[in-house]
């Protein structure tokens, strides 16, 4: 009798050695799985390698933009928009915490985007003061996609509940573009009827400010 109470206390023991070493576990994998996303030093060090411009490389493509870009479309601009005093942007500006927010809002509902995409756009002739007819851009997140065999990064929102891919919109609106009517249910398609994932809205600045 003495040897079976001995035995089922033991195995009693195990039991509950075995709980609780899984309880530790899984409390140890969680924070791992959440910390999955962290930036590690070496991560910083590796994009500090391969992405940090020089000042001096920053000033000389700065003014090669102003000089191939702006000076050229100067008064093209002017005179298409009626205003002799037109300067398009030369820079945009949007606070870290909004950036922070917009990276955490994709990472929690497109968890499987590898990353983004800058598309270079115009604000609409009705945006409101230094926006209007103003180049800025907005931001997409991208996943890899396979077009002609070539595996590329492509930037996609969603629609309806469902993903759309920005070029295949870009591709309908070139095809449809043949009268006003489809300009414009194209255009009316991209209002916000949901959340999606492009980002924009962003303050433009144009040449001579302080930024």
């Amino acid at each position: 009798m003495k040897i079976t109470k001995l035995k089922f206390r033991k195995i009693n023991l195990l039991f509950i050695g075995l709980i609780s070493f899984t309880i530790l576990l899984s409390s140890c994998e969680k924070p791992h799985e959440e910390n999955d996303n962290r930036i590690s030093q070496e991560d910083i060090e590796a994009m500090k390698e391969d992405h940090l411009i020089s000042l001096q490389d920053a000033v000389k493509t700065y003014k090669k933009y102003g000089k191939e870009r702006v000076k050229i479309l100067k008064d093209t601009l002017k005179e298409k928009y009626k205003n002799k005093d037109f300067n398009d942007t030369r820079n945009v500006w949007v606070d870290i915490k909004t950036l922070k927010a917009y990276i955490q809002y994709i990472e929690d509902n497109a968890s499987d985007s590898e990353g983004f995409q800058f598309y270079f756009s115009v604000n609409s002739d009705k945006a409101s003061g230094k926006k209007k007819n103003h180049q800025t851009f907005f931001i997409a997140p991208t996943v890899q996609n396979i077009m002609s065999g070539d595996t590329i990064q492509s930037g996609f929102t969603v629609k309806n509940g469902k993903r759309v891919f920005l070029y295949e919109e870009f591709k309908n609106y070139l095809e449809d573009s043949r009268t006003n009517v489809q300009k414009a249910s194209f255009l009316s398609s991209l209002q916000p009827s949901e959340d999606g994932y492009l980002f924009n809205d962003l303050i433009p600045n144009p040449p001579g400010t302080n930024n």
